[in-house]
């Protein structure tokens, strides 16, 4: 299927979804409540409304540890898992620049 055959695309990022936009006065109340937030959308991916795209953003979600590489999504925070379950997997820079990597299965190299 071509890019501009099928659903709309529809920009998911994790002010969307992540766990730390839900209140959590019981210890995993906001992964619990993050994951059902994502299972929506899912099933509305799934149901044929939109595909998602999920945007991993350098300066929101790059986590903080020695080695890190941001051009590798492993080192991004993209809450539970089924954020992986999008379409498409993207990581923007704090340049703005864009790359999609949800088909990448080792480190790329520096873009």
């Amino acid at each position: 299927m071509a890019d501009d055959e099928g659903p709309p695309w529809r920009e998911l990022t994790s002010d969307e979804y992540g766990p730390r936009n839900f209140p959590d006065s019981k210890g995993g109340a906001a992964w619990v409540a993050s994951s059902e937030c994502l299972r929506a959308l899912l099933q509305r991916q799934h149901d044929g409304e939109f595909r998602l795209r999920l945007i991993l953003r350098e300066a929101a979600d790059f986590r903080n540890f020695p080695g890190r590489d941001p051009n590798w999504k492993g080192d991004y925070d993209w809450g539970p898992d089924l954020a992986l379950c999008c379409a498409e997997i993207w990581i923007e820079r704090r340049n703005g620049r864009r790359k999609r990597v949800d088909t990448m299965s080792t480190r790329p190299r520096p873009w």
